[in-house]
């Protein structure tokens, strides 16, 4: 465009006036090198030097004896390589008094290619590191409080027996028809198991992944939690049991521990509902994540054997068998299927008059030497 010769970037300019830290050195990076040839304003700030205090020195001016000097191992060879260095640790201001520094190096090279300075961005982050350190010093006293409640709880157990069964079942199970049923069975019934024919439904979310990556922990927990929550509300009015949340997967049977009617209906009701909630979850979790919420759902009909596993002192209800890693197999044939409903012969066949499917033939899946026939629920009728 006309006009745009006279604008021409003033560099000077340019540094003196940034928010961050900048440092120029030169390129012997050989104690006692290398030695400061600039350093602008903002560093004159954050260090409370003078830059014609700084010229000419060697930036270790700001070291002390809190510094980490590990962090600067791979210092020089990453930069010789014409690669970018980064780093955090102590360092110490013209008054001796200190903070936390984190910076990056560039090398700056002529037109040949040859190294000749050495340029560095800072900034003071000693509020994010005293925050950081008050956060770990919180949850290691949250973590020792919990080991005394822990310790306080299992004096308690010794003296309350009636109450001591009740926590311990309420800590074993989370579903409500669980602890009602163990609650009515004696002692040495509670650890037998049964032979139930169920329904069984996986969910898991799709690219659950790189949704993840571009989060942080309390988010993922947020996300995680509200999904949970959400699906749960779904899976209650369907009589389903959540058996099991394993990362973002849920796994539900529809008959256990107590027979239901219609199991296999309620479990094809239950898995387009919960296509249908989708729409809310990702509605309430967009302030964090941009894209919508996808899942895949496997759905089969089998005998499986369940029943309260473990140690006299932890219990959890167990639901196994062929049945179990079949309708697991069946899910993960979704993945590329956003939001898709696959169901099994056995299902198909107590359902067939009141969905429409897409038949997918007979199918192979991991773990078994027959295959199995597959549908694609579309629609209820």
């Amino acid at each position: 465009m006309k006009g745009l010769g006279k604008h021409r970037i003033n560099s000077n300019i340019m540094l003196e006036t940034m928010a961050e830290s900048v440092l120029i050195t030169t390129a012997d990076l050989d104690a006692p090198g290398p030695y400061i040839i600039y350093v602008n304003a903002s560093f004159e700030r954050m260090t409370g030097w003078d830059r014609k205090e700084l010229i000419g020195k060697t930036p270790r001016i700001l070291q002390g004896p809190g510094t980490d000097f590990s962090i600067f191992n791979d210092l020089k060879e990453t930069l010789e390589r014409g690669e970018t260095w980064s780093g955090k640790t102590l360092n110490y201001k013209k008054d001796g008094s200190e903070f936390y520094m984190e910076w990056s190096i560039v090398p700056v090279a002529n037109k040949k290619g040859k190294i000749i300075q050495y340029l560095a961005v800072q900034k003071d982050v000693t509020k994010f590191v005293i925050t950081e350190q008050k956060l770990h010093r919180s949850m290691e006293a949250e973590r020792l409080r919990l080991i005394e409640i822990e310790r306080t709880n299992r004096k308690l157990n010794k003296l309350i027996a009636r109450q001591n069964k009740t926590l311990d079942l309420f800590k074993r199970y989370v579903p409500e028809s669980i602890v009602e049923k163990a609650l009515k069975q004696k002692e040495h019934e509670i650890r037998q198991g049964e032979i139930l024919e169920v329904a069984l439904l996986f969910c898991d979310i799709r690219r659950f992944t790189p949704i993840a990556e571009n989060l942080v922990p309390t988010q993922v927990v947020h996300l995680l939690n509200t999904y949970y929550s959400m699906m749960s509300e779904v899976i209650n009015k369907h009589n389903g049991v959540i058996n099991q949340f394993v990362g973002d997967e849920i796994f539900l049977s529809f008959g256990a521990p107590e027979p239901i009617p219609y199991p296999e209906i309620s479990a094809i009701r239950c898995a387009f509902d919960m296509v249908k909630q989708l729409d809310q979850i990702s509605s309430k979790l967009s302030d964090i994540i941009n894209e919508q919420i996808v899942v895949g759902i496997g759905i089969h009909y089998g005998q499986i054997i369940a029943g309260n596993l473990g140690s006299d002192d932890r219990l959890a209800y167990s639901i196994t068998g062929d049945a179990v890693n079949t309708a697991k197999r069946i899910e993960s044939l979704t993945r590329e299927v956003p939001n898709g409903i696959l169901i099994s012969q056995p299902i198909y066949d107590k359902t067939h008059d009141l969905i429409e499917t897409e038949p997918w033939g007979e199918v192979s899946i991991k773990g078994k030497n027959a295959k199995v026939n597959v549908y694609q629920v579309m629609a209820i009728r």
